[in-house]
């Protein structure tokens, strides 16, 4: 475990604030950071082909 600068509380390893320092506001960005990432990327897109092409291999075993 690491200390943290502002507030001195032990947190994890990776450079981010512990989660007292942490705001919403702060989660509420880096979620509208990964969303902007994933789209930018396209990962959504495979997301739903991924999904889509395992409910129709579940239909054909099915079937």
């Amino acid at each position: 475990m690491v200390m943290c600068r502002k507030c001195g509380a032990t947190k994890r390893r990776w450079p981010r604030s512990c989660s007292r320092c942490r705001s919403k506001a702060d989660r509420a960005e880096t979620a509208a950071d990964a969303a902007e990432l994933a789209v930018e990327t396209g990962l959504l897109g495979w997301i739903g082909r991924g999904i889509i092409g395992m409910v129709r291999l579940v239909l054909r075993a099915i079937g």
